[in-house]
């Protein structure tokens, strides 16, 4: 073997070794929407509450993992939602709903015929910060299917406290928040059989 060869070969081997070593973790996906349970599935004729995708600021609803520090924010190296934050949020209050309101079909979907009532929640402001605080501000509307019921209208600034150590622990935090939100609108909305009677034919 000749002196450029081995030459050669050893640069390879030397090269090989940098871009392993340099290889970044692999991508890991989160989501704070919880299992379908399907033991809660209303019936099919059950008063429908359609809850469209939540409406939040576009630097928030992305699939980036974000920390807050001061005016900047931090995206996780390897961490992903599995999808834009806004749809994730939706399904995880979706889910929370239909078990605070069993007797309702809630759903992300827009139904075929008008629902019983849609609820319009927005997202105004929200943060996780370095130090493990999550907070954020929302608003929800509740519009009738039918007219002899008002519209309603509600608004709430949460704020909850756990680890951001590591992507896991972030997503844990912003799953308990956003199960706060969704508790705060059922109480604020009590869905009784007075409030969502039957649309005229």
């Amino acid at each position: 073997m000749t002196l450029r060869l081995r030459t050669s070969l050893s640069l390879m081997g030397l090269l090989t070794g940098l871009l392993s070593a340099c290889a970044s973790a692999p991508v890991q996906f989160y989501t704070i929407a919880p299992p379908i349970d399907g033991s809660r599935l209303a019936q099919a004729d059950a008063p429908v509450v359609y809850v469209p995708r939540i409406a939040m600021p576009d630097y928030l609803d992305t699939q980036d993992i974000l920390l807050r520090d001061g005016s900047r924010l931090l995206r996780s190296s390897n961490g992903r939602w599995a999808s834009r934050l806004s749809q994730s949020a939706t399904d995880l209050i979706v889910a929370r709903l239909a078990q605070d309101w069993p007797q309702r079909m809630v759903t992300a979907y827009s139904p075929q015929q008008t629902p019983d009532t849609r609820l319009a929640i927005t997202i105004e402001r929200m943060d996780i910060t370095q130090q493990g605080q999550a907070m954020l501000v929302a608003s929800w509307t509740d519009l009738p299917g039918i007219e002899s019921r008002a519209i309603r209208n509600g608004r709430a600034n949460l704020s909850v406290t756990g680890s951001v150590a590591d992507d896991a622990a972030k997503a844990a935090l912003l799953q308990k928040l956003f199960t706060q939100l969704a508790d705060s609108i059922a109480s604020s909305l009590p869905m009784n059989e007075a409030r969502l009677t039957t649309k005229p034919s």
